[in-house]
């Protein structure tokens, strides 16, 4: 599979139950190898479990983390790559961060021992933490607060370069036809504090789409000088479907927005990842069958 200016490919989509596809699903699935895949973490639901066992990774989320090293021992490829989203809680969102820096730090420890493991087969496992992603998009007031957020991520950001200095920190705005990108600047934490400057980019429908790429070439073209990885954590889009709340064409709109990233190759953008957001109705009906005719 060959894409111009993309480098890996990620794939994120959960079965009926809510669990996580792993790799190999995926690959049944979609008849991709993928990169890699996402993974998502609630500071708010794990407080009361790391109060009581010391632990900020649970039983499923090591299950999770199992089944990433066991594709990644039995693959021929040297690394994955888990893009890992890291959220607070909607009320008192930034406050309950600031509060609560021993679960971020240990989340940041177990994290490192598992990539660890990852060493010990000889192989790698990239993570990257994207902070309180789409915080730009957010319905609550401290997701709407750029000051909570700033301090909060460089707080959670020094932590895990103390706890664990190979794991990553993506800046992850949300890309969309109704953002105003030129908003997106004043959230960003610093140059020193964020490793890959990334995003979430989605497209409702054919109207919505010119719109919204617009928002996503602004953005990149105006970081494309950074000198720091551009990528795209998560990438969904379908049309509505032919009754209300009804969704289709995940393909043909996946395609269409593939080519629009493509097409920044001539302005100098290239992407270090992009994860295909494949659950509910951004994974409907696709079969991502035009990547495998790459």
């Amino acid at each position: 599979m060959q894409l111009k200016n993309i480098d890996r490919i990620l794939l994120f989509r959960t079965d009926a139950a809510g669990t996580v596809l792993t790799l190999e699903e995926l690959q049944t699935r979609y008849g991709i190898d993928a990169d890699g895949t996402n993974f998502y973490y609630g500071l708010g639901p794990n407080l009361a479990s790391f109060a009581k066992t010391g632990q900020a990774l649970s039983a499923s989320h090591r299950v999770f983390f199992d089944a990433v090293l066991s594709s990644l021992s039995a693959s021929p490829d040297d690394e994955k790559t888990v893009v890992l989203g890291v959220e607070p809680p909607d009320t008192d969102s930034y406050a309950f961060v600031a509060a609560n820096q021993p679960l971020v730090t240990q989340l940041a420890t177990e994290l490192a021992a598992i990539q660890a493991q990852a060493l010990t087969g000889g192989k790698r496992l990239n993570i990257v933490v994207r902070y309180t992603s789409e915080m730009n998009a957010g319905d609550t007031k401290g997701w709407q607060d750029p000051a909570g957020f700033k301090a909060t991520f460089v707080q959670s950001r020094s932590a895990f370069a103390k706890a664990a200095p190979s794991i990553l920190f993506s800046f992850s705005p949300a890309l969309r036809a109704d953002i105003d990108e030129s908003q997106i600047a004043q959230f960003w934490p610093g140059d020193q504090y964020v490793d890959v400057i990334g995003g979430t980019w989605y497209t409702g429908s054919d109207a919505q789409r010119a719109a919204s790429t617009a928002t996503m070439r602004a953005y990149f073209l105006h970081r494309v000088g950074s000198g720091k990885p551009l990528a795209l954590s998560e990438l969904g889009g379908w049309n509505p479907g032919p009754l209300p709340g009804q969704v289709s064409q995940n393909d043909e709109q996946l395609q269409a927005m593939l080519h629009d990233l493509e097409a920044l190759q001539l302005q100098n953008v290239t992407f270090k990842y992009v994860t295909f957001f494949l659950d509910g109705k951004s994974g409907t009906d696709a079969t991502l069958a035009f990547l495998r005719s790459r």
